[in-house]
């Protein structure tokens, strides 16, 4: 698969100030799969039409942790991220 237009795990954490660690929490939680995983090597690569979903996910955990509304955390929870490979998730 051509990689150029992704950015690997460390770059978009980087980029978004969070830990690789997290973005691998959202990937187990089924909030945001990688675009691509190099099958040989592990590696995770993110596009940029994935960067919306991930603001939308910071955001909407900053909003629980300053104490916004219960149905906030159930939005959080029951959230379908529609960017993951370019598809919707049921």
């Amino acid at each position: 698969m051509e990689k150029s237009g992704l950015f690997q795990i460390g770059e978009v954490a980087k980029m978004f100030h969070i830990s690789v660690g997290t973005l691998r929490h959202y990937e187990k939680s089924g909030l945001l799969q990688p675009e691509y995983t190099d099958n040989e090597t592990g590696y995770r690569y993110y596009s940029t039409r994935q960067f919306e979903c991930l603001n939308t996910i910071r955001y909407l955990i900053t909003m629980i942790d300053y104490g916004i509304t219960d149905d906030t955390k159930k939005f959080v929870t029951e959230i379908q991220i529609p960017i993951s490979h370019g598809e919707a998730q049921s």
